[in-house]
């Protein structure tokens, strides 16, 4: 129980990290944003969430966010197999 729990926590840090990404390259692309371009960058950063950290990565030279992401993956992952092992 446990393990699942601490593994969507970290799935949903790694969301929290593709949303960070994704206000970055809104705040770029359209520097005087409105409530449409929020809720259509929302629906995009839904779909495109693990890619979204790349974008400052490779361009910036930012790694932060991507790491954050991925390695919030990986342990999300890992931990909740072993949540269904552990039942």
């Amino acid at each position: 129980m446990i393990f699942s729990l601490v593994g969507y926590i970290f799935y949903f840090v790694a969301i929290v990290a593709g949303y960070l990404a994704a206000y970055g390259i809104l705040a770029q692309v359209f520097p005087d944003y409105g409530i449409l371009h929020i809720i259509i960058g929302s629906v995009v950063s839904l779909m495109f969430f693990p890619l979204l950290p790349l974008y400052p990565g490779v361009m910036l030279g930012d790694w932060t966010l991507a790491v954050i992401c991925y390695i919030s993956i990986l342990l999300g992952v890992i931990l909740t197999k072993q949540g269904s092992k552990v039942k």
